[in-house]
């Protein structure tokens, strides 16, 4: 199955934003329990999800749930893990792989495959991010780059480049660990398309598949940069093709760049093969 190509953020005390929530064009969704939410309003955003969720169709676009740290947790992963329309839970703050575990454990008990995705958001997270991603159930990373520059006392310009480190260790650590690639951080920069669209070929260049996105309007975007007719398919199609009309393993492709079979196996995870 092909990676989403952009996931929608949607706060869950909001049902009027919950009820068109299919009809942005998302390639998934990611309700948000956490910090979307205001404390004193929690518990009743927690029966809203509920509630929606029990509306979703089994043909829609697969929904996550962001669910609370702390003394909630276990209440809203009992609930959530078990309902039907729930693909997996996004796991904030993460900073060990035992906190994975304990989830892990929670889910045993529900008879049903949900995954994890944590969020590395603080030093602490990046540290043991190998571990995390090698956590059971976990099948995506996420990296939650306000909260970190918070944590690490970073002001980040507009390339974000202070925290390439990171990035890069997040791609790094979700193949190590045979994961799915990691979608790209959200950027809260929400009235400048041209911004998100450059900084999204940029996280796309180091190995990010997909978007998270904060606002319907940029999902349009973060949808046909990683869509099938970005530039990146286009060249995997291309080289493919060249490759089985070549008489040699390794040729010389029509823009004079060499073509050998590592540059096939990347053409062909491009294209999900």
């Amino acid at each position: 199955m092909r990676a989403p190509r952009s996931y929608l953020y949607v706060p869950g005390d909001r049902p009027d934003r919950l009820a068109k929530a299919f009809t942005r064009g998302a390639d998934a969704l990611i309700v948000d329990l956490e910090d979307a939410v205001p404390e004193q309003a929690k518990e009743r955003a927690l029966q809203d999800v509920l509630g929606w969720l029990d509306t979703v169709e089994a043909a829609a676009a697969p929904v996550w749930v962001r669910v609370n740290s702390g003394d909630r947790r276990e209440e809203e992963v009992r609930l959530l893990a078990a309902h039907p329309r729930v693909h997996g839970l996004c796991l904030p703050k993460t900073g060990s792989a035992a906190e994975v575990e304990d989830v892990a454990r929670l889910l045993q008990g529900t008879g049903r495959s949900v995954g994890l995705a944590p969020l590395i958001e603080s030093a602490l997270g990046v540290v043991h991010v190998h571990a995390i991603a090698a956590a059971p159930a976990v099948r995506l990373l996420h990296l939650g780059e306000v909260d970190l520059a918070a944590d690490l006392g970073l002001t980040p310009g507009p390339a974000g480049d202070e925290l390439l480190l990171v990035r890069s260790l997040i791609v790094v650590a979700s193949r190590a660990a045979g994961l799915g690639a990691p979608p790209a951080p959200v950027s809260t920069r929400i009235d400048d398309p041209e911004e998100f669209r450059s900084s999204t070929q940029a996280l796309a260049a180091l190995g990010f598949v997909g978007r998270a996105c904060v606002h319907p309007r940029q999902v349009a975007v973060a949808n046909d940069l990683f869509g099938p007719d970005s530039g990146e398919q286009v060249w995997a199609q291309a080289v493919l093709e060249a490759a089985g009309a070549a008489a040699h393993g390794a040729f010389r492709a029509d823009d004079g760049t060499m073509v050998d079979e590592a540059v096939l196996r990347r053409a062909r995870k491009i294209l999900g093969g």
